[in-house]
């Protein structure tokens, strides 16, 4: 008798091989089988990997860039732009993971943040008279909830880096406080709100005075 066999089997073998032996504790509805179990890890796997290199969604936890973002609203972060067409402009919002320093700790430096670039590397920054001004010009005309309370020396934004704020200027620990920002630690730039349904959509225009977008600084 060859290999193959009759045709008279039920097929019950089959369905046997894909059972798992689950501990008796595994709630019915959880016991999956093994092409079940396949299935999401797979799933899982292509969700990180999406996550990790195309786009991931966040949500907003303080006021620090209200009145864009209100606490509780959710938005999209793509992953794309940085890594394949140009660095960060003024007026991007980016989440990334503040740096580690006397004014921050390490701990911190493992949360992910969320600012909008105002100035970028070899800009000169100072905020006076409750403005900000890059480059002497003053930033008046900028998505901001009200004049900042505090000021700050000039300074210039060392290659690699970008200079971050929060909107909400006197309710946001950003680059005024710890200084500026390295790009490397930049995850990914916000492109629009999902949450709540009445926002949905593309975030405000910011008043940029970049004329040619820099491919890399």
């Amino acid at each position: 008798a060859s290999a193959g066999g009759g045709g008279d089997g039920d097929g019950g073998d089959d369905e046997d091989d894909m059972d798992i032996d689950w501990p008796e504790w595994v709630p019915e509805g959880l016991r999956l089988n093994k092409e079940d179990v396949a299935t999401v890890l797979i799933t899982f796997a292509v969700s990180l990997a999406f996550r990790a290199t195309i786009a991931e969604p966040r949500f907003i936890p303080s006021l620090s860039m209200y009145p864009v973002f209100d606490v509780g609203d959710r938005l999209i972060a793509e992953k794309i732009t940085y890594r394949f067409k140009h660095d960060p402009i003024p007026g991007d919002v980016i989440i990334f993971h503040p740096p580690n320093t006397p004014k921050t700790s390490a701990a911190l430096a493992k949360e992910v943040f969320i600012k909008r670039v105002v100035a970028v590397a070899g800009d000169e920054v100072e905020v006076k008279k409750g403005e900000l001004f890059v480059n002497g010009k003053s930033r008046g005309l900028e998505l901001k909830l009200e004049p900042a309370k505090y000021v700050m020396e000039r300074q210039i934004v060392p290659a690699g880096d970008v200079f971050v704020m929060g909107d909400n200027r006197n309710n946001s620990f950003d680059s005024h406080v710890w200084g500026p920002l390295p790009k490397k630690n930049i995850l990914g730039r916000a492109c629009f709100k999902y949450w709540p349904p009445q926002k949905f959509g593309g975030l405000p225009q910011y008043p940029s005075e970049v004329e040619a977008v820099p491919e890399r600084y």
